[in-house]
């Protein structure tokens, strides 16, 4: 089930926090507006899928998920959608000539999958597996304590940060620096870079069962101590 806007009905067990706001001629396409909405299902996953904006998920005591929105268009005003189905609530929009901002605010422990051709991903203090891809754009997270962290982008700056030790983590740029901090132990490390400097400096351990993977096609690769 697809919900559109703020009223979007009890079916989803979603609240409105508020009324929509109209900014007026201003950001990607000349209007704007910010709507916000709280999700009340039982949520164990978060997707969006966007063409063009900034996504910011960050974890918090909260028990449900809580949804800012920013909206930017020309002409037709962008239809969001809002769907919980098996446990996992999708973001995502459908319009032409705009783009939409999401800031999301998750309780302990969610599967975190973020998607957007272009904009940059900003993650903060997630425990659970993360995966974050932007066409363009820099990633940034920190405070990760997830197993399970992959991250890319086609142009732009990753940086991963751990506040506690990684199974498997992952990073590709085609264009940027991939850099991972991560706490003091013994990693399978790879950094890998077409043009660009690498340092790794953490304990390699070929035999260790936590793998750090950085590749870059055009920028530095990077492994660091927390």
């Amino acid at each position: 089930m697809i919900v559109a806007g703020v009223a979007l009905g009890a079916a989803l067990a979603l609240t409105a926090c508020g009324t929509e706001i109209d900014l007026g001629k201003v950001g990607f396409g000349g209007e704007q507006a910010v709507q916000s909405y709280d999700v009340t299902d039982a949520i164990t996953a978060l997707r969006t899928a966007t063409g063009a904006g900034e996504i910011v998920v960050n974890e918090s005591g909260r028990t449900g998920v809580h949804v800012t929105e920013t909206l930017h268009w020309r002409g037709e005003k962008p239809q969001n959608g809002h769907r919980v189905e098996g446990g996992t609530l999708t973001l995502r929009y459908d319009c032409r000539d705009c783009s939409v901002d999401y800031r999301v605010e998750v309780p302990k422990g969610l599967d975190v999958k973020v998607d957007t051709g272009s904009g940059t991903i900003t993650l903060r203090d997630l425990t659970g597996p993360v995966g974050a891809e932007t066409g363009s754009g820099d990633i940034d997270a920190r405070g990760l304590s997830g197993r399970q962290v992959t991250a890319s982008t086609g142009s732009g700056d990753v940086k991963l940060r751990f506040a506690a030790a990684p199974d498997n983590v992952r990073v590709d740029t085609g264009s940027g620096d991939g850099t991972v901090w991560v706490p003091s132990g013994s990693y399978n490390v790879t950094a890998d870079t077409g043009s660009g400097n690498k340092e790794v400096a953490v304990t390699r351990d070929p035999s260790s069962s936590r793998t750090v993977v950085v590749k870059t096609g055009s920028g530095d690769a990077k492994v660091l101590q927390a």
